[in-house]
């Protein structure tokens, strides 16, 4: 992984633990879907392909149900930062 992946890893976990899904969670909950995340960011996904991603693993993974994320919102905070990190 280079020095690159890492630190947008890193900072894509740091967003996601931001939206403090799990309290008391380690911070290495939510490693998994950071990865997949941003390898499909680094292929092009668009907001609709990480909204699904996010609503997907939230459900099928950690059991939340649909109502009680906002899998939008939290798409769109990581695109905006995804754009802002490619502009760097």
């Amino acid at each position: 992984m280079s020095n690159r992946q890492y630190n947008q890893i890193s900072r894509l976990v740091k967003i996601i633990n931001s939206w403090n899904l799990i309290p008391g969670a380690s911070t290495h909950e939510f490693d998994t879907m950071a990865n997949k995340i941003l390898s499909h960011l680094q292929k092009g996904a668009d907001l609709e392909k990480v909204q699904n991603i996010i609503a997907s693993d939230l459900v099928a993974i950690y059991g939340f149900y649909n109502y009680e994320i906002d899998a939008t919102v939290f798409a769109q905070e990581i695109l905006d930062w995804w754009v802002l990190d490619e502009n760097v």
